[in-house]
């Protein structure tokens, strides 16, 4: 993949029901993620959100199952996931599940 911003890597490392922040809100811009793979340890119940607006609707997890999202086709502009200008990225889990893995991204200047 080619881009003309730096592709960043955030670990992902959740373990608490409601919304957990996995990238900060950037001071400018906004963040596009291009891949993002997760395991969680025990069924839970996973969405994504850009500050306070939803981003996905609820994707129902099992225990061990992984979940990943690539930005195959390089989109340059929206990724697979794109948040709003200077908002955080965040996972809202249903329970107090273990969640690992990571994601990559950029930050897209306006």
């Amino acid at each position: 993949m080619i881009y003309g911003e730096r592709v960043k890597n955030a670990v992902i490392s959740i373990a608490t029901s409601g919304d957990n922040t996995v990238i900060s809100a950037p001071t400018k811009g906004f963040i596009v993620i291009d891949n993002i793979n997760f395991v969680p340890n025990a069924a839970v119940s996973v969405k994504f959100i850009s500050g306070s607006t939803d981003l996905s609707g609820v994707y129902s997890l099992t225990a061990n199952q992984g979940f990943t999202q690539e930005n195959a086709f390089c989109n340059p502009e929206s990724g697979v996931i794109a948040c709003g200008t200077e908002e955080a990225f965040k996972i809202n889990l249903s329970g107090a599940v273990q969640v690992s893995g990571f994601c990559r991204y950029r930050v897209i200047s306006e």
